[in-house]
């Protein structure tokens, strides 16, 4: 019994030995606004728990920046056991094929503008972020809808439009890279203005998963976390790329809540089928000669399909979409349909982009508040 004893406790040191030997491999948005957050970070974490590390060199590998949660299981299945700086809604809670640490720093979306701007005017977001649904939300009367969130930066920094609404740690880096500029910053008051980083894995990464948020709560009471933290620390480390240009930042492109996915068999949204045939023909008079006959898109955007809100990646609220659509729709003459037209147009697009009617007749209020998530379900 003393000799299987002296065993069995060899083979649990030989499996510590070996777990102390593993070197995880991590991985970081390669140009994000928040990497010398997320470096530091990482850097106390592993060093507390004397594990071994090295950052993974992504490359081109996410693309735009944005990662969806089939780009992410790919990556923590082939390349990264973790993934550092992944921006969660404040409260949310992950689900499914990863899991995730406590959140080790918060940043919020702000609305700013350069001194002495004025009051009134547009309001800059860039397309499908959370800064469009924090408008929608916060009923802004007038959008400036730019495609990328550095082309809302610059829209104010230019004085383009008078004040704009961007992720707090963007605009520090922009300001970095530009110490002649200086905005004026004051909060957003949305479900979507604060997001956490966390760290997360795969599912067999549960065991370090937990390791390291048992780390983060040590060094938060230690007050280390809030220093590594700060304000003045949300800046990137990425190099600056050739002939000296300012670096690339990762576009901030997370969902809302933590679902990166949503599934439905049968989607139904809040409106009637009576609504689907006179939204058609507001559609087909007021909005066709510039989003198409069939929604796909001439002068202006498709309205569906995946190339309008994808099923799997998709930032959009059914109440966000009607907003935006009745203070900046028709172009030509914008707000100025009737309500029952524009939630006749907004039962048509549901309709259009795969969902069935509930059988109660959508209101100008009920669409305008609802939060439900636009997916496209056509292929």
């Amino acid at each position: 019994m003393k000799y299987r004893n002296l065993l069995l406790a060899g083979a649990v040191a030989l499996a510590a030995t070996s777990a102390q030997a593993r070197e995880v491999r991590l991985c970081l948005f390669p140009h994000s606004a928040t990497r010398g957050v997320d470096t530091a970070v990482a850097r106390a974490v592993f060093s507390r728990m004397a594990l071994s590390y090295h950052v993974v060199d992504l490359g081109h590998a996410l693309g735009d920046g944005a990662l969806a949660q089939p780009a992410l299981a790919r990556l923590l299945a082939s390349r990264c056991d973790l993934f550092a700086g992944i921006p969660t809604a404040a409260g949310a809670r992950p689900s499914g094929a990863v899991v995730a640490t406590q959140p080790y720093a918060a940043f919020d979306f702000v609305e700013f503008a350069l001194p002495g701007a004025a009051s009134g005017g547009a309001v800059a977001v860039a397309y499908r972020t959370p800064a469009q649904l924090i408008a929608a939300e916060s009923k802004v009367p007038d959008f400036d809808v730019e495609n990328t969130p550095d082309a809302v930066i610059r829209a104010v920094a230019e004085r383009r439009v008078p004040h704009g609404i961007a992720w707090a740690p963007s605009l520090l880096a922009y300001q970095r890279a530009h110490p002649g500029v200086h905005f004026t910053q004051q909060a957003t008051h949305s479900r979507f203005s604060t997001w956490q980083l966390r760290f997360v894995g795969a599912a067999r990464e549960k065991a370090l998963v937990g390791r390291i948020s048992h780390t983060i709560g040590a060094l938060r009471r230690s007050g280390e976390l809030q220093r590594l933290t700060a304000p003045a620390a949300a800046q990137g480390t990425a190099d600056r790329a050739p002939g000296g240009a300012a670096p690339q930042r990762t576009a901030f492109h997370p969902r809302p809540g933590w679902g990166f996915v949503r599934v439905a068999a049968t989607p139904t949204a809040q409106f009637a089928a009576a609504q689907v045939g006179p939204g058609r023909k507001v559609y087909a008079a007021e909005c066709a000669r510039c989003h198409g006959d069939k929604l796909e898109g001439r002068t202006a955007p498709a309205l569906v399909g995946p190339g309008f809100a994808p099923s799997s990646n998709s930032t959009m609220t059914v109440g966000g979409i009607f907003q935006y659509v009745t203070t900046n729709m028709p172009a030509d003459k914008p707000g100025q349909l009737k309500a029952a037209q524009y939630v006749d147009v907004m039962a048509f697009l549901l309709h259009a982009n795969g969902y069935a009617p509930s059988g109660k007749a959508m209101t100008a209020d009920a669409a305008g508040n609802d939060t439900t998530a636009f997916d496209s379900f056509v292929k």
